[in-house]
């Protein structure tokens, strides 16, 4: 699992911050006026995931962007991990990376990348059987000069099976493939991590908050009626993607967003494509394809079937969490979550407007963090503002305590 992220110099993210997550507490919530940084936060971690499996080519250039520093704490197995990369989006190169394990009594360096310069610890050469490390250094070599490629990304295990011990290297890769970040904004959203085995979950959660809802069931979509229903501009855009994200990915299982509708997709070409929707059944006996729901009830149909996956030890991140839902619904649904993202260790990031949240049940004073801008982003956690536990936070707010930092 991650313990910690580190930023800085990330377009405003300047100084370095950092995001904690509590092994007790599943959930983190940040939250600051408009134009505070908070999206830059999930924008940078979403592009060092995108750049760390699919390399710097995948994120494109960033003027003026030069030592952009990330640094993981990772826990796996009861070990504790430190991984570091800088990284050049104006030149699109990697700078730097390392990753170290870290004990009580010292810091063990398993690799270290300066430029073109590579250095190799004990430790790393311990994961590995003799022959397998000699074909390990000779693999290192044709990596040294590509600087737009991760080396942790392409050390793992897949040609070196008789060195157990180096598993560790993909379960690090893991860790990090485990991040999500939603709500992107983009007009197509692809979720190849949910499924619909917990398809009873995701009904229990909904029907709480909304009663009058009986099920949901999925029917059948023909590629000309998909057509039909988003024009035959946004359906060949549709198309494009789905190529892509196949290309891309491994998988022939996901949900796609798109264009303000909801399918469920099976399949890896267009010959074996099987299409579905999703209609809801209310107990008044009518029957709402998804396309035609609300705003708000569109929200909480696909946040619930985001956050109650049964994935393991996931990382999800989610800007604006509470946009088009009522403070109640919001409430509700954090509540709902709560539990399962506690089953299965999963951590819950995410930012809002809602300051109604804060003065219920579902935080801890050290799992909130107040975002502000001056010259630079600045993080605040409240239990680091001597702030009285009977204290309204809403109040303090609208008072304006949190300006004065």
């Amino acid at each position: 699992m991650i313990k910690y992220i580190k930023i800085s110099n990330y377009k405003t993210i300047k100084k370095e911050i950092t995001i904690e997550f509590n092994n007790d507490l599943p959930m983190t919530v940040l939250f600051g006026r408009i134009q505070s940084g908070k999206s830059v936060i999930f924008e940078s971690i979403y592009i060092l995931k995108e750049a760390f499996l699919y390399g710097m080519r995948a994120v494109g250039r960033l003027q003026d962007t030069i030592d952009a520093n990330f640094e993981l704490g990772l826990e796996i197995d009861g070990q504790n991990f430190l991984y570091h990369t800088t990284l050049n989006f104006d030149k699109n190169e990697i700078s730097y990376e390392s990753l170290k394990l870290i004990t009580p009594s010292a810091t063990h360096l398993y690799f270290d990348r300066n430029q073109y310069e590579i250095t190799l610890g004990e430790k790393l050469e311990k994961l590995f059987t003799p022959f397998d490390f000699e074909r390990f250094q000779t693999y290192l070599y044709d990596l040294r000069f590509d600087k737009r490629e991760f080396l942790l990304t392409h050390l793992r295990i897949k040609d070196f099976s008789d060195s157990k011990g180096a598993l560790i290297l993909n379960r690090i890769v893991e860790v990090i493939d485990n991040i999500h970040i939603f709500n992107r904004n983009d007009d197509i959203n692809f979720y190849q991590d949910m499924d619909d085995a917990h398809y009873l979950s995701v009904l229990k959660t909904v029907t709480s908050i909304y009663p009058n809802i009986l099920m949901l069931q999925y029917k059948k979509v023909t590629l000309d009626e998909l057509r039909f229903n988003l024009n035959r501009h946004r359906y060949d855009h549709l198309l494009d993607a789905f190529r892509n994200h196949v290309t891309k990915f491994d998988t022939s299982n996901f949900f796609v967003e798109c264009y303000n509708q909801f399918y469920k997709l099976k399949g890896r070409s267009l010959d074996e494509l099987t299409i579905q929707s999703i209609d809801v059944h209310f107990k008044d006996g009518s029957i709402i394809s998804f396309e035609k729901l609300s705003k708000g009830l569109k929200k909480l149909l696909l946040l619930s079937m985001i956050l109650l996956t049964h994935q393991k030890n996931d990382l999800i991140l989610i800007d604006d969490l509470t946009t088009d839902l009522d403070h109640e619904t919001a409430k509700a649904l954090l509540l709902n979550v709560r539990h399962t993202l506690n089953i299965y260790h999963r951590k819950l990031l995410f930012s809002t407007h809602d300051m109604l949240l804060f003065d219920q049940v579902l935080f801890d004073l050290k799992n909130m963090i107040y975002v502000h801008h001056k010259d630079m982003v600045y993080l605040h956690y409240l239990n680091k503002l001597g702030i009285r536990k009977d204290k309204k936070l809403l109040n303090l707010y609208l008072e304006g305590f949190l300006n004065k930092l």
